[in-house]
């Protein structure tokens, strides 16, 4: 049946909608499947999609509207018809020829196989790039066929043509897993981070196996398993070949800690067996990681111990809301209970009723359902799964809750990559910390394995990696002398742990090398106490001094390292309002305009009174799950990893955490802001910021790809800080920050960063990413590089941001806000820049006039707020030369 839903519909239906029934079963039949005119699904999913439409209409695919914004595609699609049809049959044809042959896999290849088969088969036709937009119906084409096909195989119906009945028998099921920022944060080391947020997004996919095993990866509402690095896995697993398989991308965390699915069960006990059973398998898995990395070094402990720690790890929730009771669908009145009021749900049924093409079905309900299980779950989390019990012996460093017991001279295990010098830790936050051994069998059958010997950069490692490029480009023979010289006071199988792999970007440009870590390219590090804690070795006076030397042959052909580095944790705003169908645009933005113009005034008139947004449906809910993987799959990883020095921990949809070079932060974050609304274009292979591409699709390699578009915004929190902080202090800061972009002035879609010096001093800013035509950050890019002095050319000591904020100390209100007019403040500023310039006298003038109109807008921009205006202008200049 599934296989049958999925090929109901041709992909190629909006470009002949009379004809699309008979291409259905061409196309279906070349694939070895049986067509079948599925009502059931397809019914109840239509009805989810478009059932809020007069009798009779009918359109010709003209647009292609976005789900989440007002923006839309307009052409004459109709003039590609017939070379359409023609490459789609001899695709589909082809594809024929190699599917495998027993159903179950025939899905599963069709599913992840057939878009991108038809996107490599059209190449040179200039529709190829709206292939993944193909809207379902030419009169809503706010969703795609692809989406509308995932939801109608999700739903298990069946229309009962003797007595005119559509039966159903499904529940939509929510399945929670934590705890999250709570586990994640806590880490000494970045691997500790990165594990905890991988552990959180496999065991998460760990239960998501058992949906998809039963009842298929289409089931899975949210998030989108398409093209997902562990879905990609699972399907080679399978022995399906995957085209541009992601599974080599496996260690990258882009699963979220819940999902949302159709199960085709309604009875209670059906329900509680399969939550039961879900939950069993994750906490099985659990427990074989901590077998398997524990047994992997020999570590022993009493069974009861561990058993006690590991049973609170990790927190599960789930609720399922079945949608029929006894023999009949669930009814609004059914939900009354949850909502204090269901008034405006019986009107829009009311008026499906009375104006729609078709009569309503159970599928109009679906965002009061969906509304229903996130309350249900809310509710759920508000009671205990378990008593806490008490440990009262040495915690563990890390967590600081259970008893820490693991410590160097257990088993195998010696000071170096998995614990420090007296470190001792509780058995949770070891495996955490030490589950790639686990993870590298695990994931065996991938080539290259991405946990062969796994490393995650250290601090340090980020802070320097703009220092390593250098040396690679201009010091290359100097560097390689170093790491020798370091070699024959450790040995080689020490350096040998204490090498990492390169950065990503540096990894794609020289290839993987010898990379001592980051650490002991500062001179402060090469001490005899240092060797002996964290390499054993006990080296003479004669031999550090020579090491020294060597490091500073190095300083004098690329500089002295930078110790500081940068995180960045951003996250889209209002994600759950976005989810619950409250952000989605207004309803007249789901038509066709020619369709919306031509109907009847009184029937948009009552429509916009009682549904004046769009409706959340299944089909919303998928393409905002697509949209949320293309900005992980497609955009993030590219901006953070291959675009920049960084590395990236997590990046679920929604959020996302990294690491990155301080050079580098200003241009991160503007590129992650901007990408996730849609507001890029790729040029000559890179990302570039594009405000002005309001249309919320992006082009990427002749392919148009959705993103949340213009209405949808993000904030974000970074912090700067020295490589020897404590990582706890500096997480905490990122949450903080976060937290405080999130509320400028009771709005949100800004940035806040602190600067952490070495010092103690801490510098706090938040501002919004745009003030009318500013891109605030591309100024301050721009600005940051006039700071840097520069010989017979033109650039400006930063001492003069000092000097500002010298000259208005006593003329701000203790809240930092100015005092002075605006006209006096820009007339100071003027004066100030002027005397701390350098370069010709004209081109002087013109450069201080321009750094001046600009400073002055953003002034004014941010309220006159003194201390967040010069703080932001020091950490702008800090992110080009970091000095105490």
């Amino acid at each position: 049946m599934k296989l049958k839903a999925i090929l109901h519909d041709p992909i190629d239906k909006p470009f002949d909608i009379q004809g699309h029934k008979r291409r259905a079963r061409e196309y279906a039949q070349a694939l070895g499947v049986e067509w079948e005119d599925i009502k059931g699904p397809d019914w109840i999913s239509s009805c989810m999609e478009r059932s809020l439409i007069s009798e009779g209409i009918i359109q010709e695919f003209d647009e292609i509207r976005h789900p989440f914004a007002e923006s839309l595609i307009r052409d004459n699609f109709l003039r590609f018809k017939n070379e359409v049809f023609e490459v789609i049959k001899d695709i589909t044809d082809d594809m024929g020829n190699v599917l495998p042959k027993e159903d179950d896999k025939k899905f599963l290849y069709i599913w992840r196989n057939y878009q991108e088969k038809l996107i490599k088969g059209s190449n040179g036709c200039e529709w190829k790039k709206y292939i993944s937009l193909f809207p379902a119906d030419t009169r809503v084409p706010d969703h795609s066929i692809w989406e509308h096909a995932k939801v109608t195989s999700a739903i298990n119906a069946l229309w009962d043509d003797e007595n005119k009945n559509l039966l159903q028998n499904n529940s939509l099921f929510l399945f929670s897993i934590g705890p999250v920022q709570t586990f994640i944060s806590q880490a000494r080391k970045t691997q500790d981070l990165y594990m905890g947020s991988f552990l959180l997004s496999y065991l998460t996919f760990v239960a998501m196996e058992k949906i998809i095993e039963d009842y298929g990866p289409t089931n899975i509402i949210y998030p989108d398993l398409y093209k997902q690095p562990l879905a990609d896995w699972w399907l080679e697993k399978k022995k399906i070949d995957v085209i541009n398989s992601q599974s080599v991308y496996v260690d990258q965390p882009t699963i979220p800690n819940r999902f949302v699915a159709f199960v085709p069960q309604s009875d209670e006990a059906e329900l509680r067996h399969l939550g039961e059973e879900i939950s069993r398998k994750v906490r099985e898995e659990w427990g074989q990681i901590v077998f398997k990395t524990m047994e992997g070094l020999n570590i022993t402990c009493p069974e009861d111990k561990v058993e006690k720690q590991i049973k609170r790890f990790p927190e599960i929730y789930w609720v399922a809301l079945p949608l029929k009771i006894g023999d009949r669908d669930i009814a609004i009145e059914d939900l009354g209970e949850i909502f204090e009021s269901t008034e405006k749900y019986r009107d829009i049924w009311q008026f499906a009723v009375d104006n729609g093409e078709y009569s309503p079905n159970l599928g109009l309900l679906y965002q009061i359902i969906y509304s229903s299980l996130e309350k249900l779950i809310g509710a759920r989390k508000n009671l205990r799964n378990f008593e806490y019990t008490e440990e009262y012996n040495k915690k563990c460093h890390l967590c600081g809750e259970k008893e820490g017991w693991i410590k160097a001279g257990h088993g195998k295990l010696r000071v170096g990559r998995y614990i420090g010098d007296n470190e001792v830790l509780c058995t949770c936050c070891f495996v955490k910390r030490t589950m790639d051994s686990y993870l590298k069998d695990k994931f065996k059958d991938i080539s290259p394995n991405p946990f062969e010997g796994y490393s995650f950069p250290s601090t340090a490692e980020i802070a320097i990696s703009d220092f390593k490029v250098m040396c690679l480009d201009k010091s290359i023979d100097d560097f390689k002398a170093y790491v020798e010289t370091f070699k024959k006071i450790v040995g080689e199988a020490r350096t040998k742990e204490l090498t990492v792999k390169p950065l990503p970007r540096i990894i794609n440009k020289y290839g993987d090398f010898d990379n001592l870590e980051g650490e002991w390219f500062f001179e402060e590090n090469l001490t005899p106490r240092q060797f002996k804690k964290q390499a054993g070795a006990s080296p003479e006076a004669e031999q550090i001094n020579e090491l020294k030397e060597k490091l500073r042959n190095i300083g004098e052909k690329v500089g002295i390292p930078n110790p500081y580095y940068a995180v960045i944790a951003i996250d889209a705003d209002s994600i759950g309002k976005w989810l619950s169908g409250s952000k989605l645009p207004d309803i007249e933005n789901a038509y066709n305009s020619s369709v919306w113009q031509n109907l009847p005034d009184h029937f948009k008139a009552n429509l916009k009174d009682k549904a004046p947004r769009k409706l959340l449906t299944p089909a919303i809910h998928a393409s905002i799950s697509a949209a949320l993987r293309n900005y992980t799959i497609e955009f993030v990883r590219r901006i953070v990893e291959e675009e920049h020095l960084g590395k990236l921990v997590y990046a679920g949809g929604d959020d996302v955490l990294a690491f990155v070079n301080l050079k580098d932060l200003f241009g991160v974050m503007r590129k992650l802001r901007a990408s996730f609304s849609g507001q890029i274009k790729i040029k000559d292979g890179a990302i570039d910021v594009c405000w002005e591409n309001e249309s919320g699709f992006v082009e990427k390699e002749g392919v148009y790809y959705l993103t949340m578009g213009r209405n949808a915004t993000a904030s974000c929190g970074a912090v700067i800080a020295h490589y020897k902080t404590p990582l706890k202090l500096v997480l905490d800061k990122v949450k903080e920050m976060e937290k405080k972009a999130k509320n400028i002035d009771g709005e949100k879609d800004a940035f806040s960063i602190a600067l952490m010096k070495h010092s103690g001093q801490v510098k706090e800013t938040i501002c919004k990413w745009k003030y009318e035509d500013m891109d605030v950050l591309e100024m301050l890019m721009n600005f940051a590089n006039k700071l840097e002095k520069k010989d017979d050319e033109l650039w400006v000591s930063k001492s003069f941001i000092y000097r500002l904020a010298e000259e208005f100390e006593r003329l701000k209100r203790d809240d930092g806000y100015l005092l002075v007019s605006e006209a006096a403040f820009e007339a100071e500023l003027r004066r100030i820049i002027g005397r701390t310039s350098h370069g010709k006298k004209d081109a002087r003038r013109e450069m201080v006039e321009n750094i001046v109109r600009d400073l002055s807008q953003l002034f004014s921009s941010m309220g006159t707020f003194l201390d967040r205006f010069t703080n932001l202008l020091e950490i702008a200049t800090f992110t080009v030369k970091a000095e105490e």
